[in-house]
Order: structure tokens, then C-alpha cells, then sequence
């Protein structure tokens, strides 16, 4: 531990800054390189879906598990992280919306995986919204 001291206040420089464990945090920025539907991989619906998606990016609270960007995951209720991930273990996250909850037009399942496990600095995953499932790889930042 370093001490500065600057105008008669001193500033302690905590070691870990040094070594580079804060250059990465702790949330994810993730790229959607693929999708899949339930009704199948091809027509207008997936086209769109395709168009729209691909390449784009969101981004994760490791804390809260909310989702944000291009793939949302909280709309009136709260995403739950059932797993903050390990070297063993992915990162897992679920939020559910039951009809009664939303305005009315359905309930909705949302549910990421994020294999944190994985070496490298990409970690893959897989976020599925009802009947659609999404790819890619998210990175710490």
C-alpha cells in the first residue's frame, strides 16, 4: 500500500488497483451473433428477427441481472440471479411475468445463461425470450 499525500491529505493507493484486478468489472456487455425461433430458422418472421438482432449489443448487471439495451429482460418484474457464476459455474438468470402481472396480452419467460466458466475474455451465452433463442458472447466491462 502507497501513501500520497497531496495538500496535507493523504491518499492510499490500494495494491489490488495496481495489479490490475479493477481493469475488468463485474457486468457484461454481450453481442448477439445468432438466433433461433421455435416456429423455425427461415420466412419473413425470422428474416426480421434476423435484421433487427444480429451484431447488436445489451448489456448486464451481474448484481441485479437486469438487462439492458437491444434484449431486455425486466418490463414489470424484477430478474432474479439464481447463479453469479464461478470457473465452475455459469452466470444464470430468470425473470417470468405471469398474465396477471403485464397489461394483459400474455406472460413472458426470460432466461440467460452466461458461461463464465469459459476462458478468454468471450464468454458465450444463451438468453431465450419465450420462443426465441438468442447467441453470442458477452465480455466484462
Amino acid at each position: 500500500m502507497k501513501l500520497i499525500r497531496i495538500g496535507g491529505i493523504a491518499i492510499f493507493l490500494i495494491s489490488a488497483f495496481s495489479t490490475g484486478v479493477a481493469a475488468a468489472g463485474n457486468d457484461y456487455r454481450c453481442t448477439i451473433e445468432k438466433l433461433s425461433l421455435a416456429g423455425g430458422d427461415s420466412g419473413e418472421v425470422y428474416e426480421f428477427h434476423k435484421k433487427y438482432y444480429i451484431g447488436k449489443q445489451f448489456t448486464v448487471e451481474r448484481a441485479s441481472g437486469l438487462m439492458a439495451g437491444v434484449l431486455k429482460n425486466s418490463f414489470v418484474t424484477k430478474p432474479q440471479v439464481i447463479d453469479s457464476g464461478s470457473k465452475e459455474n455459469s452466470y444464470k438468470v430468470i425473470t417470468t411475468m405471469r398474465l396477471e402481472q403485464g397489461a394483459g396480452a400474455g406472460s413472458n419467460i426470460y432466461a440467460l445463461t452466461i458461461v463464465e466458466y469459459e476462458q478468454g475474455p468471450k464468454k458465450p451465452f444463451i438468453f431465450m425470450k419465450n420462443d426465441i433463442v438468442y447467441f453470442g458472447h458477452c465480455e466484462h466491462f
